[in-house]
């Protein structure tokens, strides 16, 4: 999962604001987004097959192959709305297969007991890839050397796969029931799973295409200071997270949880607050306590999530949690797309990191009592 985290900072996190500088605009970037989460809950059946089928090695080796293809099309992206489809649809099948396969290796390795201190050990371990990726990413992307990406893309995924098939076991990831997208839509538990699932994918998005975004215009534009930034701003956090990571485990899950979400609607506040005006002061602290709060929140609603996971249904609640998520995502973002290309002013980002944090209120229901399937 390191090399993956490495290959996804070199480019693939850099997609929103590689298509701000290559012309497009946020009724584009909303299309893609829906686009790609249609593609993720249309290819979830297929992950289901080869996850209970394929040597996990082999599973490992295509997503690699599925992320160097998504490298090549951004890299070869034309200047129409057309052209984003098929590269939506990449995107999508990638997110499917990495996303899904690095959860349910979550759930294998965890006990019911210590998920906050395992998902704090695995987020710091991928994150440590991830700004190693940022950098170099960025820092290529400004010397415009897009070709060097794919070759390292290429020369990485090769690697990995090789070591994979060396030292991992050349069994099938897991077993489990087979899930499809109408039982997903069905399912309704005690904990009020199914209306959470509906704002994650927005939320998710929200935060890795249109706040990165944000954040790239904050930066002038530049992909070595956002890359630079974002990775400053995660050392900043980092002190802090390694705290709380292990107390985590310790304290009243209903109360560090209902924090959490009161920091993650603040988080959007400040969001909608900052605007080019604010001193560089200001927006310094303004931008690590948006990292603090959201990773803050992040640990704490996976937590809840793996720890209902692991006392019911574990890799079904990750695919039911999936198809819900991906296809409301997928239409929302497909109906702001279609509203933003025919009136292109009707809706900024200060009015979305507004509604995001009215919406954000609804988390603080998550997980109040044992799974019930109904």
């Amino acid at each position: 999962m390191g090399a993956h985290s490495f290959l996804i900072g070199l480019l693939p996190f850099f997609i929103p604001v590689y298509l701000w500088r290559s012309g497009f605009s946020l009724a584009h970037l909303s299309l893609l987004i829906g686009v790609s989460g249609l593609s993720f809950c249309a290819v979830l059946g297929i992950w289901q097959r080869v996850a209970r089928s394929w040597p996990l090695p082999r599973l490992i080796a295509l997503t690699f192959a599925i992320e160097l293809i998504l490298i090549i099309l951004l890299s070869t992206l034309g200047n129409s709305a057309l052209s984003l489809i098929p590269l939506a649809i990449i995107n999508g099948v990638y997110n499917a297969f990495f996303w899904t396969t690095q959860r349910t290796l979550f759930i294998r390795i965890t006990s019911h007991n210590n998920t906050g201190r395992q998902y704090g050990n695995f987020q710091i371990f991928v994150t440590v890839f991830l700004k190693i990726g940022l950098l170099a990413g960025g820092l290529l992307l400004d010397a415009g050397g897009i070709k060097w990406l794919i070759l390292l893309s290429a020369t990485v995924g090769l690697a990995s796969s090789l070591w994979f098939y060396h030292v991992v076991a050349d069994t099938p990831l897991d077993q489990f029931e087979h899930i499809d997208l109408s039982q997903s839509l069905r399912y309704d538990d005690a904990q009020h799973s199914r209306r959470i699932f509906v704002i994650d994918g927005l939320f998710l998005y929200l935060e890795s295409h249109f706040w990165t975004l944000s954040l790239f215009l904050l930066v002038k534009q530049d992909y070595s200071r956002l890359g630079i930034t974002v990775v400053v701003l995660a050392l900043a956090f980092s002190v802090l997270f390694f705290a709380i990571k292990n107390i985590i485990d310790k304290y009243s899950g209903a109360l560090v949880y209902s924090v959490a979400v009161a920091l993650y609607v603040a988080s959007w506040l400040i969001r909608a607050a900052i605007n080019p005006d604010t001193s560089m002061q200001w927006l310094l602290i303004d931008l690590v306590l948006i990292t603090f709060c959201s990773s803050f929140f992040r640990l704490a609603f996976n937590k809840r999530f793996f720890d209902i996971a692991m006392a019911g249904k574990r890799t079904q609640y990750l695919l039911i949690k999936s198809y819900v998520s991906q296809l409301i995502l997928g239409l929302g973002y497909l109906c702001l797309a279609i509203v933003l290309l025919i009136w292109p002013n009707a809706i900024n980002v200060t009015t979305v990191y507004l509604g995001a944090a009215a919406l954000a209120l609804l988390y603080i229901g998550y997980g109040a009592s044992n799974i019930r399937q109904t």
